[in-house]
């Protein structure tokens, strides 16, 4: 068909055209049901390779421990020796501690986006899969590790560590030269010479002291965050305990005499976490269950980015939104949790402690809180001197003062306070308003034994004292 029969066809009309021209409508026919790709049987080969995509021969379970603790539990798929994929197990319902206490279902999933995605660390092409060493240390580690005058630490780049690179070597070194280390650090760091260059270095002669003259005493050790579980907590720990041999042979004592190293735990190591959980709960960082956030209609986040530092335990937050409750967010920065709150309060770095104190005093005020549960639970009725702005001791107060701490009781058989601290923290004083006096009251008078030794504390009120010491 040429150009001027063509136009001559879209002009009178497809029907006229179709007619005039000749055109069997063959295109507005039923198709032939043998001839529909539909009707008939199709090939589905191409669907196994979506099928066989997710299949695997075997599965193992294993502990995903970074730098976030979660610890959880994941499911790793194999394919010919090769982990195509990790995800959940889903069982979280089924743990349970030696007293009967289970998780509920709602823990689940139990896993991040990092989890999920572990394996293409294992198989990436930056996985470090031999031992490196910076460059001078390994120098003076060949050298017999010796003292660190000024020039030496020039020499060996110890004041310049960021501009020295790195070397390979193999495990049998590493292993090693770890070894002659630890032996390097005991043998100069033992006895009375010992002694004296840890004096030189600014320790503080409580510290210095407490080696007992033992070098292992210097050497500090501690389960890293990224070796959560068995071998990052007891493999460590009982390697510090093992160089209790380092110190005999070195020391020439016997083992009961002989000192191992010193184990600290992350906590303790960084100091990034409040040092008075455990002398209150009994417990690091002892915080409510997470599950507990899925029925909660407010939830204030101050120094807790659910979003991004606890990962795992995002899907709460979640919830929460799902929900309807209210977000409330405290942090100078405008972070994740900040985008999806109801309030960002964007108050100046360190000012928390003012912030909740102010928050605390207009509670108080408008006496908006369970009176019974504050007397029974807090140390709010403790009474603190106007002199030394300190809780006052009951030592102080009463001649002869002794104690009604037990040692069965739950500060020391639960929270392993032992004596000697104790005796440095001493008991503390209420005012009883049934009694019109002064009572003595210890750490485990607290809860139900506030009722039941028949104490009436006081919230409000200044007394004058008449000190006994």
């Amino acid at each position: 068909m040429d150009r001027r029969e063509f136009l001559r066809w879209i002009g009178v009309g497809a029907g006229t055209a179709a007619a005039e021209l000749g055109l069997p409508l063959r295109l507005l026919a039923a198709a032939d049901p043998d001839q529909n790709p539909l009707a008939g049987s199709v090939t589905r080969d191409w669907e196994r390779i979506y099928r066989e995509q997710y299949k695997y021969d075997r599965t193992f379970d294993w502990v995903c421990s970074p730098n976030d603790t979660h610890a959880c539990r994941v499911r790793a798929y194999v394919r010919n020796g090769i982990v195509t994929r990790l995800g959940n197990t889903y069982d979280y319902q089924t743990y349970a501690d030696p007293y009967g206490n289970r998780a509920t279902a709602n823990w689940n999933p139990r896993q991040c986006a990092k989890g999920y995605t572990f394996h293409r660390v294992l198989y990436g092409p930056y996985r470090l899969k031999h031992p490196i060493v910076r460059k001078g240390w390994k120098a003076w580690a060949d050298a017999g590790f010796p003292e660190l005058t000024p020039e030496l630490k020039s020499k060996y780049m110890f004041d310049s560590r960021g501009q020295d690179e790195f070397i390979q070597i193999s495990w049998e070194d590493a292993f090693h030269d770890i070894a002659k280390a630890l032996v390097a650090i005991a043998e100069r760091y033992s006895g009375e010479k010992g002694k004296e260059r840890l004096l030189a270095q600014g320790y503080q002669p409580e510290m210095v002291e407490a080696t007992g003259g033992a070098g292992t005493r210097s050497i500090k050790m501690r389960g890293g965050m990224g070796l959560l579980g068995v071998i990052g907590k007891y493999g460590m720990y009982r390697l510090n305990n093992s160089l209790a041999l380092l110190d005999a042979s070195i020391r020439r004592v016997r083992p009961e005499e002989a000192r191992a190293g010193r184990s600290w735990s992350n906590y303790t190591w960084h100091g990034d976490q409040a040092p008075g959980h455990p002398w209150v709960h009994g417990l690091q960082t002892s915080d409510c269950d997470f599950n507990d956030l899925r029925f909660s209609k407010l939830i204030i986040m101050d120094g807790k980015n659910l979003v991004e530092n606890k990962l795992a335990d995002s899907h709460w937050f979640i919830e929460c939104m799902e929900r309807g409750a209210k977000i409330v967010v405290i942090a100078p920065e405008y972070g994740p949790p900040s985008t999806k709150a109801d309030y960002w309060i964007p108050i100046r770095p360190q000012t928390d402690a003012a912030l909740w104190l102010g928050v605390t005093r207009l509670l108080i005020e408008a006496k908006r809180y369970d009176e019974a549960f504050v007397k029974a639970f807090t140390d709010f009725p403790l009474l603190v001197r106007t002199d030394t702005l300190k809780r006052l001791r009951a030592h102080e107060v009463f001649p002869g003062y002794r104690t009604t701490l037990a040692p069965d009781g739950p500060s020391m058989r639960v929270q392993g306070l032992t004596a000697e601290q104790h005796a440095k923290l001493g008991d503390f004083v209420i005012w009883d308003e049934r009694a019109k006096a002064m009572k003595a009251v210890s750490r485990d008078d607290v809860g139900e034994r506030v009722r039941q030794k028949g104490l009436a504390p006081a919230l409000e009120g200044r007394f004058r004292v008449k000190l006994g010491c």
